[in-house]
């Protein structure tokens, strides 16, 4: 009498089936990380913006409190009367490591970018290590006539303008707004359209700074 076999089962692929299972397991949570990693990147965007705007609205509120031409002063303050340039603005408050590390990026593209010799304007807000570049030389932006910090922004961008092309006429060639001065370029639109057209940008990061050419 011939006893039948029972069929043969496939083997167990535990191993194999655990494998896949850790693999899907990972998966997710890359993808859950990726997400927020964007959710956090579109914060920082949004908040650099709102930096930028409250920058923007403390330097129109000192527009507004400007007497207008020719006006006396107000009776409560008949011994000071406003600069007729716009008065540094606080700004971010930087780190200071976080300060250092950004001067060191301006000077290490300055020497990449720009050749030995070259004069450089720089919206140095009257920092001297942004107008020390390394054979370069650096000009405060904008800088009385012995060549100190002016100690104040432009009133406008027909005055921005007005100072640069002074510049350029005494020898400037680059023109640099660090991280902290970059605000500059919506502030004053005109400025902007100005170095876009009369040169060229050379390079922009966020970062670090924005650099234009005035070669045209």
């Amino acid at each position: 009498m011939t006893v039948s076999k029972a069929p043969a089962h496939p083997r167990p692929r535990r191993a194999e089936d655990e494998l896949v299972r850790r693999l899907d397991e990972q998966a997710a949570v890359i993808s859950a990380l990726t997400e927020r990693l964007a959710a956090l990147e579109a914060e920082c965007a949004r908040l650099r913006g709102e930096t930028r705007a409250g920058q923007r609205e403390v330097l129109r509120r000192l527009e507004e409190l400007r007497p207008a031409p020719g006006a006396p002063p107000a009776p409560e303050d008949h011994a000071a009367a406003l600069p007729s340039e716009v008065p540094v603005a606080a700004g971010d408050a930087v780190p200071a490591a976080d300060y250092v590390r950004l001067v060191s990026r301006v000077k290490a593209i300055v020497r990449t970018l720009v050749p030995v010799g070259s004069v450089v304007a720089v919206a140095s807000r009257g920092d001297e290590s942004l107008v020390d570049l390394d054979g370069r030389i650096g000009w405060h932006y904008p800088r009385n006539a012995d060549g100190r910090w002016a100690g104040y922004h432009p009133h406008d961008s027909a005055a921005a303008v007005a100072h640069i092309e002074e510049l350029r006429r005494h020898g400037v060639r680059f023109v640099l707004f660090p991280a902290t001065a970059r605000w500059w370029l919506d502030y004053y639109a005109g400025l902007r359209r100005h170095l876009e057209s009369r040169g060229r940008l050379v390079l922009d990061r966020e970062d670090t700074c924005a650099l234009f050419a005035l070669d045209n």
